[in-house]
């Protein structure tokens, strides 16, 4: 993995200041910044200072309790100023969808992409199904699978998905190292991840 020390020292300091702007914007000291990414204070103020040699991953970490974009802190300022952009917005699911088409392609089998967005598909299916008849004016005869056998036969194909999705894999050969995605798109990742498991605990305290 790429570090600081791939990169000039003006640009660790760049970097460095960037962090340490964001991180007083958001009210935290370098003391509970360093507790919440699991590093010391010490460690993060040679950062700021751009006196330490960082991993990208540690500064996603940063970036991800920041809740700014990688391209605020990577990109270029414009005179001296810095505007950090906040990443998409929660409960956004069309960024969801752009990581997952990142991976597939990443992947580079039609087929892996083909079977996942049958899948999606399916599920987008049941949920329009659910939404549109709750509208007594709508009509069900658009549907002529059963409700009850569609919505267990998804059910069930989301029981399988991990193994249906090996066997795709497998089967086209596809080199799993090669399934990543961008770097810059790690913080919109943990952002998801931690949106989805949060939902998944409230589902378990019903």
């Amino acid at each position: 993995m790429r570090t600081a020390e791939d990169m000039d020292s003006e640009k660790m300091l760049e970097i460095g200041e960037k962090l340490a702007a964001v991180r007083k914007t958001k009210g935290l000291t370098q003391v509970q910044a360093a507790q919440k990414v699991g590093c010391t204070q010490s460690y993060l103020s040679s950062v700021e200072n751009g006196k330490k040699a960082f991993s990208i991953g540690f500064v996603l970490r940063l970036i991800s309790l920041y809740e700014v974009s990688y391209d605020s802190v990577f990109g270029e300022n414009h005179a001296g100023q810095w505007e950090f952009e906040k990443p998409a917005a929660k409960g956004d699911a069309a960024k969801a969808l752009e990581l997952l088409q990142l991976l597939l392609e990443s992947s580079g089998s039609r087929v892996l992409e083909k079977g996942t967005q049958d899948y999606l598909k399916l599920c987008i299916y049941n949920a329009l199904r659910c939404i549109y008849l709750a509208n007594p004016h709508n009509t069900g005869r658009l549907f002529e699978a059963d409700e009850k056998a569609a919505a267990e036969a998804i059910a069930r194909l989301t029981a399988q998905l991990p193994e249906v999705t090996g066997s795709l894999i497998e089967s086209s050969r596809i080199k799993r190292k090669n399934i990543e995605l961008p770097v810059e798109k790690g913080h919109e990742l943990r952002r998801f991840i931690s949106e989805c498991e949060e939902l998944l605990r409230e589902l378990d305290a019903l």
